[in-house]
């Protein structure tokens, strides 16, 4: 009879311990993937990419995907299996035309929102769904609404689009959905809170502001107002490090998601930055990313990265 309540605090510690368990799986969501498809190939035919770069899936689980270089419609949409649904943008120097398409970003109401790189003058271009020019936001410039090189975006839950800088201004400026400037951040430097050429950035569900500072092989993390909270990574090729990091994405449950470009994977952190896990240099060579340049997550949580190297888009479901 003595054995009974030892025996009762070791099921009860056993079962506390599964519901922490669960509990922690829940908070974190998917933090494994496997690769399930793949599509697109090198060309400049509908459905094909000369060299596919930024990405973005939309409430529909459609997906936009930018082309850098060699074809007439720069930017194409997909159903997310891959099935071809229009193409718009053209080559040219005008708000609504391209000459290098970078960051591609969806806002709540499906408008999409592209950075031209290579067309300070009208830095970032808005279309509606259906590839209708809206208006385009951002001069060249050091000031305030100005670029050297636009690059990735990002959008918070008000649709505010934010927007790195990896020229001369190495900063990070916020907008407005109609490309009103709100304000902006960062300088050139290897300190907490500066940036040697950002690539990429995401916002979480509670606006935290997430930046791949690409050349310091490192993430930084602010918040809402631009303030510096954190950093993880370094350079190197191990669990949680980096060799140029050049996407970001954040889940549903506000993991953070890096395309670590040169180490040709994917690693999943805690939003604190703690190292989960990492997919997309394992299985058949013809599963393994080659040259990663983007990414983004549809509402079921399969993650897709265009493949630099192959031109195609890569799908990696969630291990539930």
């Amino acid at each position: 009879m003595r054995s009974q309540p030892r025996i009762f605090i070791i099921g009860f510690v056993i079962l506390s311990f599964l519901i922490l368990n669960i509990s922690l799986v829940d908070s974190f969501g998917a933090t494994e993937y496997k690769h399930t498809a793949k599509w697109g190939s090198k060309g400049v035919a509908i459905g094909q990419f000369n060299q596919a770069g930024g990405i973005a899936a939309d409430s529909e689980n459609n997906l936009y995907v930018g082309d850098f270089t060699g074809r007439s419609n720069l930017i194409q949409k997909f159903t997310n299996n891959g099935t071809f649904i229009l193409g718009f943008g053209v080559l040219g120097n005008g708000p609504q035309y391209f000459t290098n398409p970078a960051g591609i970003i969806t806002d709540s109401e499906n408008n999409v929102y592209i950075s031209d790189f290579g067309n300070p003058n009208y830095a970032i271009k808005k279309f509606d769904k259906n590839g209708n020019f809206i208006t385009s936001f951002g001069t060249f410039g050091l000031g305030a609404g100005e670029f050297i090189s636009p690059g990735g975006l990002g959008v918070d839950s008000e649709d505010n689009v934010y927007a790195v800088d990896f020229g001369e201004n190495d900063n990070v400026q916020k907008f407005d959905k109609d490309g009103n400037f709100l304000m902006k951040f960062g300088k050139t430097g290897f300190k907490d809170g500066e940036f040697r050429d950002p690539t990429a950035i995401a916002v979480d569900s509670l606006g935290n502001i997430f930046v791949a500072d690409s050349s310091n092989d490192r993430i930084q993390k602010f918040d809402k107002d631009g303030n510096f909270l954190m950093k993880f990574g370094k350079v190197g090729n191990d669990d949680g490090e980096f060799n140029f990091p050049f996407g970001i994405e954040i889940d549903s449950s506000d993991n953070v998601l890096v395309v670590d470009n040169k180490n040709n994977r994917v690693q999943v952190f805690t939003n604190d930055g703690v190292y989960v896990s990492q997919f997309g240099n394992e299985g058949p060579i013809s599963d393994r990313l080659q040259d990663p340049s983007g990414i983004t997550i549809d509402t079921e949580g399969n993650v897709y990265v265009p493949d630099g190297k192959d031109a195609d888009i890569h799908v990696f479901s969630p291990v539930n």
